[in-house]
């Protein structure tokens, strides 16, 4: 004969032992209902409200969280088109002031050699001629921009990086008015071939 004490001992140790499949089910709704017509009164809230609840306010936490998480990223963008953080953030950093019309120069620069290169594609030879010159000046302005955050007179090197980039643009300038004449002159000269023949 088994002794209350086993019997007891024996429930307590398999209700441990399937604690996990007891906890990840819950009662339904049909089952509140049934307890509340057994004692005739209604609990004040039952456990599945109260999931409901936190459930639609963990939704709202989310949605607030992706709203900043959104308005955050497009201010970032903003700084970075106004001041070039990710495009030069060591410039950015060092001189906040100069950081927007050093992003102005480069998005410029950017712009023409692209344009230089579009206008190049028939003629790589007219190109690498062109691109010496310009990687000079670029090497001139990264060795500038190493010595930023030590230099003592900071203002000076700025002037000088500012030079620079000037110094590039009006290069690209210049060769980009040199590759418009060059396809004006080819297209008048295709022009006055036609009209002999």
């Amino acid at each position: 004969m088994r002794k209350p004490s086993d019997k007891k001992d024996r429930l307590e140790r398999f209700v441990r032992d399937n604690r996990e499949a007891f906890d990840s089910d819950e009662p339904s709704d049909e089952l509140w209902a049934r307890i509340e017509e057994q004692f005739g009164e209604a609990p004040k809230t039952s456990p599945t409200k109260r999931l409901h609840w936190w459930g639609k306010a963990y939704l709202d936490w989310r949605i607030a969280a992706g709203i900043v998480m959104a308005l955050g990223m497009s201010y970032v963008y903003h700084l970075n088109n106004q001041y070039g953080v990710t495009r030069d953030p060591k410039v950015a950093l060092a001189v906040p002031t100069y950081a927007r019309e050093f992003n102005n120069y480069t998005l410029a620069i950017d712009e023409k050699r692209n344009e230089l290169i579009r206008l190049t594609t028939d003629n790589p030879e007219l190109y690498k001629e062109f691109s010496s010159d310009l990687d000079r000046l670029e090497r001139n302005y990264q060795n500038l921009r190493s010595e930023l955050p030590k230099a003592p007179n900071q203002e000076a090197l700025i002037q000088a990086m500012i030079q620079n980039l000037q110094l590039q643009l009006d290069l690209l300038n210049q060769q980009l008015t040199i590759l418009q004449r060059i396809k004006e002159a080819d297209k008048s000269h295709e022009k006055d071939n036609s009209t002999i023949i």
